[in-house]
């Protein structure tokens, strides 16, 4: 008499998705104490890794008890296998009976055991897949964070490499933020930010990611070129320069700058991500509520804009006017060192 080769299976299989989860509850962990800085204080870290150790603990007894249920069983069945090997006890009706009957219940003890286990194991996977989710979520937008914009752009980039699929980056950053929030307080610089990323999940686009990437500064991966990119991100300005924002009954009206640039060939992550935050910068320099382009060589700017509404401390009161032709030899000025250093730096 033997142990069913489906139950070792099923044991095998059970005691390695316990292992794994083990291994994603340590990762995780991990993971929120190098990325806990900006939301989380001390206190809500040290609640985490409480709870997430907590639970660690939970399955690793649960996991001890049930190896053990398993062990005591296979006991039974080889102490009841040498019983009826011996053909004494077996030897009446009886006595197959009585074998029989404890053989049934040690096979339906350890199959409400394992009844249980897989509930269990069940509940725990859905509170580590909650807390995997929190993981690469921004508690304040609820954009992908930085760890899994930066997971995303190594996906990219490992297909850019096997297929060539093209792909680009923008990087997007809110205008005069830091007035935003002396203005109207730093609820109301919440309330922008979380509006914007609002408006930026509306974008529909092929296998686009959306994440905060820190601050007020927010990333977008799309697949196709920088010129498909930067038309998407000028239709995606202008609609967030045509509509104020609202926070607690206020409008503020809120623009962003961009920088666009795509995957070149023998590229590395980290220049992609240098030429669109050059891109980024030139935006800002160039008068802000624009976007950029980084063909690899250097920084252009992509259709027009509108007045920049800069918050002020009076958000009532009108900008100083410049005239045209003064903005337009500051702007050709402007581009003419901007082709220059880029040429440099290339």
């Amino acid at each position: 008499m033997t142990t069913s080769p489906l139950l070792y299976t099923l044991m095998g299989l059970l005691f390695g998705t316990t292992l794994l989860a083990l291994g994603m509850a340590m990762g995780f962990w991990m993971a929120r104490r190098g990325a806990s800085g900006e939301l989380a204080n001390a206190a809500r870290a040290t609640l985490e890794q409480q709870n997430m150790l907590a639970l660690m603990r939970n399955m690793a007894t649960w996991t001890n008890d049930f190896a053990g249920d398993f062990t005591r069983y296979q006991s039974k069945m080889e102490s009841l296998s040498r019983v009826a090997a011996d053909g004494k006890t077996a030897s009446t009706k009886e006595g197959v009976q009585e074998l029989l009957d404890q053989i049934v219940s040690a096979n339906e003890a350890l199959q409400s055991r394992l009844n249980n286990a897989e509930q269990k194991l069940e509940n725990q996977t859905k509170q580590l897949a909650g807390y995997l989710t929190e993981a690469r979520t921004d508690a304040l937008t609820g954009l992908a964070n930085r760890k899994a914009f930066d997971q995303k752009l190594d996906e990219c980039f490992q297909k850019w490499q096997q297929s060539k699929a093209m792909f680009s980056l923008a990087m997007i950053d809110v205008d005069h933020f830091k007035k935003v929030n002396d203005t109207y307080g730093h609820p109301a610089g919440d309330a922008v930010l979380r509006e914007m990323a609002t408006r930026l999940s509306e974008i529909k686009h092929d296998s686009l990611l959306v994440a905060r990437y820190g601050g007020e500064e927010f990333a977008v991966l799309i697949n196709g070129s920088e010129t498909e990119a930067a038309e998407l991100m000028e239709r995606v300005r202008k609609n967030i320069a045509g509509k104020t924002f609202e926070a607690d009954g206020v409008s503020i009206p809120v623009t962003m700058s961009c920088g666009v640039s795509r995957i070149l060939s023998e590229d590395r992550v980290g220049k992609l991500v240098r030429r669109a935050d050059e891109a980024l910068y030139s935006a800002k320099m160039g008068g802000r509520n624009r976007v950029f382009v980084h063909n690899g060589t250097l920084c252009s700017g992509l259709g027009s804009t509108s007045n920049d509404p800069t918050v002020s401390a009076t958000p009532k009161s009108d900008p100083l006017p410049v005239s045209n032709d003064l903005e337009e030899r500051i702007r050709s000025k402007f581009d003419h060192i901007i082709e220059k250093e880029t040429n440099r730096l290339s």
